[in-house]
């Protein structure tokens, strides 16, 4: 899963959402620890069109579900 953490401060920065497929990102600020790994995250993404899926045993983040069968299909034929 492309799910990283920027820091520019103790805990401070941003988590950055990255597609598997494609170079498109997203960003969320946090300025604690529970923020940063927050489940709040994943709600918003769902509703802006992002799939988290498992592909040959291992979770991938996707921007939309064109990006995801691409993957599956380079991965899995």
């Amino acid at each position: 899963m492309a799910r990283e953490l920027e820091f520019d401060g103790f805990w401070e920065g941003n988590t950055v959402f990255t597609c598997d497929s494609c170079p498109k990102t997203r960003k969320f600020r946090f300025d604690s620890q529970d923020e940063a790994f927050s489940k709040e995250h994943n709600k918003i993404l769902r509703k802006e069109g992002w799939v988290l899926v498992e592909v040959n045993g291992q979770l991938h983040n996707f921007c939309c579900e064109r990006c995801r069968n691409k993957y599956i299909r380079e991965q899995t034929i």
